[in-house]
């Protein structure tokens, strides 16, 4: 496909398209670095300086939470800041890349795997049901810790009993 100049076509590398397209980010991060590369590499720069203006308008992100998605891109190594200059990270060994999970149906006993007979340790496996969050605000109490909030909670239900006694005897 041939590019024509007269219609402001800008050059982006190819190791930074392959780059992004293995990039885990989520919406707000893919509209922020796509203005910047929007603002630096469309315009045959490396860096340059924006405001978060240009960044809101651009983007339609509010203001108040563009620092948030600027701020995972930084702390991703996607993007770099140098006083309000913003470009894109070209040395990609700096690039975090999340740990990849391994997730397992659960199995009835009797037909449990057997782990692969070598030296090397296979991947962390984790059932799918333990990465659903869970509701239970008990979770991670000790056992001790559990007895004291429902005595806690018995106590309160107890003096709530005696206030609401004293206040039909009060009535009568």
């Amino acid at each position: 496909m041939r590019t024509v100049r007269d219609e402001g076509w800008g050059r982006l590398p190819r190791r930074i398209a392959r780059a992004l397209a293995g990039a885990k980010l989520n919406g707000s991060e893919s509209r922020v670095l796509w203005a910047i590369i929007y603002y630096t590499f469309a315009w045959n720069k490396p860096e340059d300086w924006i405001t978060w203006i240009q960044l809101s308008e651009i983007t339609g992100i509010d203001q108040w939470h563009l620092g948030r998605s600027i701020n995972s891109l930084l702390k991703k190594g996607v993007i770099f800041i140098k006083g309000n200059r913003y470009g894109i990270q070209l040395d990609f060994s700096k690039w975090e890349t999340p740990p990849k999970r391994v997730v397992t149906k659960r199995l009835p006993p009797d037909q449990e795997e057997t782990p692969p007979k070598r030296e090397e340790t296979p991947p962390k496996r984790v059932d799918s049901l333990e990465l659903i969050p869970r509701t239970d605000p008990e979770k991670g109490l000790s056992a001790s810790q559990r007895r004291k909030k429902r005595e806690e909670f018995n106590k309160g239900l107890a003096m709530i009993k005696e206030e609401l006694e004293k206040s039909g005897k009060k009535k009568k």
